[in-house]
């Protein structure tokens, strides 16, 4: 299978065509089969995807992971391609292989060949659905720490405009920043400053991080950011004061 590289500065995702028919294996490897292989994979994330025709056309392209179907079927977005590319590659039975990178811990790839069974369209929504593999490759431990889920609210630019957030992941490098869609306007490479709510007054100097990463749901802006090395030191007392709570399966202060 293809080789994928994820480059956490970017969140980059490619899959880059090979010659061999298996992808080599990587020390933090190891085969999961069929729906197992998903069980951390949550809805919207990224996956890069190379369809071939029977005559060896290809078509890359990305698009996101919406679920499972109990019949043994991959729910993706329809990738935004042409309808002539629709026509000729998103044919029944055409050979798909695909990565996804899980967005909880430390960030594993899963590697799969599928086969392409159905295009639901539904004016500017659509769906492609793909069999279950029944084996794949996943390697893990993409990332330099694992990101630990939670939900703790932070005030973004607090100097400035005080727009309320919410932290919903965190890492020694990096956390997800989630604000409401219509408040803010940060590109990828901007500065972004925060103060975290812990219940003190300990960090009086707000966290700086550089954002890696944008994307947005209906509701939400969300970005990745990677913490500057100022701040890194108090990000990683923060995380020490955690605690797992296992009603919501979540860490919280």
């Amino acid at each position: 299978m293809e080789n994928a590289e994820l480059r956490e500065d970017t969140d980059e995702l490619q899959l880059a065509p090979s010659e061999e028919t298996e992808r080599i294996a990587e020390p933090n490897a190891c085969i999961r089969y069929g729906e197992d292989a998903f069980a951390d994979i949550t809805p919207l994330c990224e996956v890069a995807c190379i369809i071939t025709t029977p005559m060896k056309k290809v078509l890359k392209f990305r698009s996101r992971y919406i679920g499972m179907h109990s019949n043994n079927i991959i729910l993706l977005e329809s990738p935004k391609i042409t309808p002539k590319e629709i026509a000729v590659f998103l044919q029944r039975g055409y050979a798909i292989q695909a990565c996804v990178v899980s967005a909880k811990g430390e960030g594993a790839r899963v590697y799969f060949k599928s086969k392409v069974e159905y295009v639901l369209n539904g004016g500017s929504t659509g769906l492609l659905l793909i069999t279950l593999p029944k084996a794949t490759q996943v390697v893990v431990g993409l990332r330099e720490s694992a990101r630990l889920e939670l939900a703790i609210d932070a005030i973004i630019d607090p100097e400035g405009h005080k727009y309320l957030g919410q932290i919903r992941d965190i890492s020694q490098s990096g956390c997800l920043i989630v604000i409401d869609r219509s408040l803010s306007h940060y590109q990828v490479g901007n500065m972004i400053e925060l103060t975290i709510s812990t219940g003190d007054d300990s960090n009086s100097d707000p966290l700086k991080a550089i954002v890696k990463n944008v994307s947005q749901s209906s509701q939400y802006k969300k970005y990745g950011v990677q913490f500057e090395e100022g701040s890194v030191e108090y990000v990683k007392s923060l995380i020490e004061r955690l605690n797992f709570c296992q009603d919501q399966q979540k860490f919280s202060l």
